[in-house]
């Protein structure tokens, strides 16, 4: 008999909306017995009329991670290989990304219907990562569906935090294939990035960031450009490549500055990109205080925000990371920010945006706004998982 989980008399519209995150705080009680994590549970409303089913975690806050409705029945192998197939035609068939780039997402987790199951695609090479213990006992079918469509040459599985925190202790571990032996190079909308889909961050590369890439960077073109938190050179290699005069690349990482000076190379911008080795903020101060200017500033930090009780300090640090990236710019200057911090909505974002400007004593027009590709989707109503907000702000 599977568990049914009741939810609190008027917390039940979401879910019924097919919000996919239930926590503890909407739950009134478990009919049934008690779910082991990773069990499949039934939540129903207060009067017991069923919504649908989902993965039990009794050690995380998200209690319930919903999977089907009542109507489809209890999740299952058949299912996950069904989605898992939809999520290849999304990138395949609809969006035509193999067409213009070697790198993009290819399950978005809650977006794909997937709850806790990220995958990219890498040159060549798949690279997932798992946070729910549901979608745990499922790894083998999604690494079966993943081989027969793309036939890669290694599937590698990478930690992450929110695994930990979940109570699901995921290594690192070659699936199938082989992992490579260094750097994988990938190309997006011409450009090659050099990756390390072993000790890089996240999966390797930030796909999520390519459309945002694609407006920023003709922007740069005939400017000077900083690019701080820079990783292996996303923003800065692809403003090189559209023309910009001068590129210095920040970032406290040397390997990952070590990848994006191979990158500029193999791109033949070396002539024109700069490294730097260092703490961004240090870098700034130092700048700021020799009177430099730039044509264009980017900073695309680590979330500053990685939990919502780090709301105020985090967006305080927005608002002086943005605020010292205005005071850099010449007259007429472009500022590209953004933020990767869940926590930090559209309208905070704005708002410290405004703060940043106020600190700075100028004004700023907006020309281009953007967020994640659209190979990391986002189910609506679950509209925790847009994440990601991009800015262009022009100095008047």
């Amino acid at each position: 008999m599977v568990p049914t989980v009741l939810v609190k008399k008027r917390r039940a519209r979401p879910f019924w909306f097919g919000h996919p995150w239930v926590f503890s705080g909407a739950i009134e009680k478990v009919d049934g017995g008690a779910p082991g994590d990773g069990d499949v549970v039934r939540l129903a409303d207060t009067d017991g009329k069923p919504i649908g089913y989902g993965f039990w975690n009794g050690r995380s806050q998200i209690r319930v991670r919903m999977m089907t409705r009542e109507a489809e029945g209890p999740p299952d192998a058949a299912l996950v290989r069904k989605r898992v197939q939809a999520a290849l035609a999304l990138r395949r068939e609809v969006l035509r990304l193999p067409e213009t780039t070697t790198a993009f997402r290819l399950i978005h987790a809650e977006g794909d219907g997937l709850p806790g199951l990220v995958a990219d695609f890498l040159g060549g090479y798949v690279v997932v990562q798992v946070s729910s213990v549901g979608i745990a006992a499922h790894v083998e079918t999604v690494l079966d569906v993943l081989t027969s469509a793309l036939d890669p040459a290694g599937i590698l599985e990478r930690p992450t935090r929110v695994a930990s925190e979940e109570g699901l202790e995921r290594p690192f571990q070659v699936h199938r294939g082989s992992a490579p032996e260094g750097p994988v190079t990938i190309v997006e909308n011409g450009v090659r990035y050099l990756c390390d889909l072993v000790h890089g961050q996240k999966t390797g590369f930030f796909t999520d960031q390519r459309e945002n890439r694609r407006a920023a960077a003709p922007l740069a073109r005939d400017r000077t450009v900083l690019d701080v938190f820079s990783s292996t050179g996303g923003f800065g290699l692809r403003m090189a490549r559209e023309g910009a005069r001068s590129v210095l690349l920040v970032d406290s990482s040397e390997h990952a500055l070590d990848l994006a000076g191979k990158a500029a190379a193999l791109n033949e911008v070396g002539d024109r990109v700069t490294l730097e080795r260092n703490k961004a903020q240090n870098v700034l101060q130092r700048l700021i205080e020799e009177k430099h200017h730039f044509g264009v500033v980017v900073l695309d930090p680590p979330a500053l925000v990685p939990k919502k009780k780090d709301t105020e300090k985090g967006l305080q640090r927005y608002a002086a990371l943005n605020s010292a990236g205005l005071d850099l710019l010449e007259p007429g200057g472009l500022l590209v920010t953004c933020s990767c911090s869940q926590h930090v909505g559209e309208s905070d974002f704005e708002d410290m945006l405004l703060e940043a400007a106020h600190r700075s004593e100028v004004q700023c027009q907006e020309i281009y706004r953007g967020g994640q590709g659209p190979d990391h989707p986002v189910l609506h109503p679950h509209f925790e998982s847009r994440y990601l907000k991009c800015r262009v702000l022009r100095v008047v």
